[in-house]
């Protein structure tokens, strides 16, 4: 395990590679992507993987950085797998809002004035004092009686350890609608190279769709409490689905102006947010419970009145698109910056095995397309 990870703008990499120098001739162990990704390693999933793996997370902060949504999704990674964040700025800035949502109230170390080399070196010694007050930290609680996990405690059945569970299942177990939106932020960096918040939007963005819409979210979480797939729909307006399926509508783009509250009996666009599962976890188990799930919450919803005429979904990985085919789906353009456009109309619903042997969605339908 390393002590640190190292937090930059490439705009910033000779003074992070100073700060890299220093930190180690001090004794401190460092993570940074130039040097510790292997080659043909998948980046995203690298970077997640040694902000878990870190004890302290160093964020070097600039007016670089402040602009780099890279180290905004560092960041909040960082925050979501509960972190440590040191921030030292290099540079006489004001931080962004987004930044400050999560060092708004850390106390920084500044290293503007010369010798930088001085400032590094407080930086050593602050990084030292918290990795002892931690390992302290860890040896009362080892002390004390062994911690277990709370149990998964869904209605789905096991597969492999993972159970299906809805947004207040989830709180109950001490979850926050902000920790499961930094979550399956963190699960899309990882599921996709090449994605960035220009497409996928924030955590705090997503915190209040969790909120608000809570029947339009479901998570596949394992035996550790980890959430490691999901799936997400929304309901688009008639002028944002247009705009969907022509490519133009990026996900950070959604919001209350341009969706439509899934709660009334209507006929409504739908548009899938996500399908998701991480890489150790895609098997035929985990993919069954998401795509029951899913179809489970669509005849609750055409018990109540709630039909889709449509799906529209943007496809950013090899594996989402081979599924939204089995259902369906047929490729209509490239989104704009990123993906795949793929649509399916539902009423009538696809004559696929997946829903034929759904017979009371497959009823509720018939009936809702014969009326019109």
């Amino acid at each position: 395990m390393h002590d640190i990870f190292l937090s930059y703008s490439r705009k910033d990499k000779q003074i992070a590679t100073m700060v890299l120098s220093i930190l180690e001739q001090n004794g401190i162990k460092c993570w940074i992507d130039y040097r510790d990704i292997p080659p043909g390693e998948n980046y995203g999933a690298s970077i997640v993987r040694a902000i878990k793996e870190c004890k302290i997370f160093v964020l070097l902060l600039s007016k670089s950085s402040g602009k780099s949504s890279h180290v905004l999704n560092e960041v909040n990674s960082a925050a979501s797998a509960e972190k440590p964040i040191v921030p030292f700025k290099i540079d006489d800035v004001a931080v962004s809002e987004d930044l400050e949502y999560y060092v708004g109230r850390t106390h920084w170390l500044e290293a503007i004035t010369p010798p930088m080399e001085a400032h590094i070196n407080s930086l050593a010694e602050n990084i030292k004092r918290l990795s002892a007050a931690a390992k302290e930290s860890g040896a009362a609680k080892d002390a004390g009686q062994p911690q277990t996990p709370p149990a998964v405690s869904g209605t789905a059945p096991v597969a492999g350890g993972c159970k299906m569970m809805t947004f207040q299942e989830l709180l109950s177990m001490g979850f926050t609608a902000f920790k499961i939106a930094s979550q399956l932020v963190e699960n899309d960096y990882i599921n996709c190279n090449g994605i960035d918040e220009s497409n996928e939007g924030t955590a705090e963005q997503w915190e209040k769709f969790l909120q608000d819409e809570s029947d339009t979210f479901r998570y596949l979480v394992n035996s550790d409490n980890r959430i490691v797939g999901d799936w997400s729909i929304v309901a688009l307006t008639d002028e944002a689905n247009e705009l969907a399926l022509k490519g133009e509508l990026l996900e950070k783009d959604i919001s209350t102006d341009n969706t439509v509250m899934v709660s009334f009996s209507d006929v409504y666009n739908g548009y899938i947010l996500a399908i998701s599962l991480l890489p150790e976890y895609r098997n035929m188990q985990n993919y069954n419970l998401i795509m029951d799930s899913f179809f489970e919450q669509l005849e609750v919803y055409a018990e109540n009145g709630i039909f889709f005429r449509s799906w529209c979904i943007n496809v950013f990985g090899r594996e989402v698109e081979a599924l939204v085919k089995r259902l369906g789906f047929t490729y209509v353009c490239d989104n704009k910056e990123f993906g795949k456009i793929y649509t399916c109309p539902f009423m009538p619903l696809p004559d696929i095995p997946m829903i034929k042997k759904r017979a009371r969605l497959v009823e509720l339908y018939a009936a809702a397309s014969a009326n019109g």
